[in-house]
């Protein structure tokens, strides 16, 4: 079930992560109404809305807006005695006075849940790219979440292209959440963890007997999958005989198990992915051309996180969240120094990398802040060897330059993301704000890029 979550201070953000994943629910956190008109925008109503009302925002503000995007219902409203009195009445909307612990939110939620017949899943294909944790803003990512919209409604088959790290499962599973087989299996066959003795067993099934240690029937994964989608990642290692079989099921739609003889129907859509280039492995001789044309229907090339540099800021503050709430902390704030040295950092490992990373400085960390001293990182990229100067920002400036620069620093990490920026900043949106808008009326020429950004996006980026 898709829950998004308004919470400027994010103290939800703990106890929802703590308890949503025992009861299948998939959050989303957004900071203002903002983020929550983009995020409805961009994915359609949710299961459940939860709001934790607190101050600037009013009860008035808030029914107001919820009427005017249609979020009349289901809305969980949780706020101070006597605040539902000063909003006006929408059908579906309903105001529990704001629990005091995990147990008591816990258990609202779950009355809430029972009462309106939700269930662990979502209540329609629509889950969006953003619930399997395609996180970012950049122009690069756009293009891929483009062509998940425009492949997951149909039944291609989709082969997606990247280095390892750079959510290539991520993506399957966002087409399989939009497209009309949502409901029914998604499947998963690394082919790097398998045998290649046993790939075929394992791919097609096997009968008893069929040969020596197969003491039973097995189901093989076209089976497994059957109505739904099979992911085959790193279908490149794939032997030739493999690969030619598996032409064969792909143009028949139709699989023998290993020592049988009855051919079984098969209605799977395919999603297969590889961290070689299999063109090239085409040219080379290794994959063949003719299954290379029937898995690739539709191409995703996934980029590297080293080419959206612009992601990396949210993506920080994303695994803060998340590991601040899966390990029973509050989030911390990123020192400039530890700021600096992930924006700067090539990332071979992509985005799993990054996540490693800031799990660690989260566990590792005893203090409100995270420096570069727990994250397992050396200097950024292009800090020549020898450079013994400490990392940072540019000597000689005022410590007011060195605010504005530090503070458009971070912004650019975030691609113009106030609300993002604000938090890894470690100061309210307001302070922010009044900061940006004091030094456009001091004429500071590097604003000029943020000029007319949005003041705040759904931090997922999707």
């Amino acid at each position: 079930m898709n829950l998004l979550v308004l919470d400027e201070s994010l103290d939800l953000a703990v106890v929802v992560g703590r308890i949503a994943p025992v009861r299948g629910w998939e959050p989303h956190f957004v900071g203002s109404l903002h983020e929550l008109e983009q995020a409805v925008q961009a994915h359609g109503r949710p299961a459940l809305t939860v709001v934790n009302l607190q101050p600037p925002l009013t009860a008035w503000e808030l029914g107001q807006r919820l009427r005017g995007l249609g979020l009349e219902s289901p809305v969980v409203v949780l706020g101070a005695a006597g605040q539902e009195g000063a909003a006006p009445a929408l059908a579906g909307v309903q105001w529990l006075e704001r629990p005091t612990g995990e147990a008591e939110l816990a258990a609202a939620l779950e009355r809430v849940v029972s009462r309106l017949g939700l269930g662990g899943r979502r209540a329609g294909p629509r889950g969006g790219a953003g619930a399997h944790g395609l996180v970012g803003q950049s122009a690069q990512l756009g293009e891929v979440l483009a062509k998940i919209e425009k492949v997951a409604s149909g039944d291609a088959n989709v082969c997606i292209s990247g280095e390892s790290g750079t959510g290539k499962e991520l993506i399957a599973r966002a087409i399989h959440a939009q497209s009309a087989r949502w409901d029914r299996p998604l499947v998963t066959l690394d082919c790097t963890a398998i045998p290649e003795g046993l790939m075929e067993s394992h791919l097609f099934g096997h009968v008893r007997g069929s040969f020596t240690g197969a003491v039973e029937h097995r189901t093989g994964f076209f089976a497994l999958a059957h109505t739904g989608t099979l992911f085959i990642d790193e279908i490149s290692e794939l032997s030739m005989p493999l690969q030619a079989k598996l032409l064969r099921v792909i143009q028949t739609r139709e699989f023998v198990k290993v020592g049988g003889s009855k051919p079984t129907r098969t209605d799977i859509r395919l999603i297969t992915a590889s961290n070689k280039d299999l063109r090239r492995a085409v040219r080379e001789g290794s994959f063949r051309e003719d299954l290379y044309y029937r898995i690739a229907v539709v191409m995703i090339e996934v980029p590297p996180l080293r080419v959206r540099r612009g992601d990396i800021g949210l993506l920080v503050d994303h695994f803060l969240r998340k590991f601040s709430a899966a390990h029973h902390k509050r989030v911390p704030r990123l020192t400039a120094r530890a700021l600096e040295l992930l924006l700067g950092a090539e990332w071979p490992g992509n985005v799993r990398q990054l996540e490693n990373c800031i799990e660690q400085a989260v566990v590792l960390s005893d203090h409100d802040t995270i420096d570069v001293d727990v994250l397992p990182l050396g200097e950024p990229a292009g800090r020549r060897a020898g450079d013994t100067s400490k990392p940072g920002l540019p000597a000689g400036l005022t410590l007011r330059e060195l605010e504005q620069q530090y503070i458009l620093q971070t912004l650019d990490g975030v691609g113009g993301n106030r609300t993002q920026a604000a938090r890894l900043l470690g100061i309210s949106l307001r302070c922010l704000q009044y900061k940006l808008k004091a030094y456009r009326q001091g004429g500071l020429d590097q604003l000029a890029q943020f000029n007319g950004a949005p003041e705040s996006q759904h931090p997922l980026g999707v």
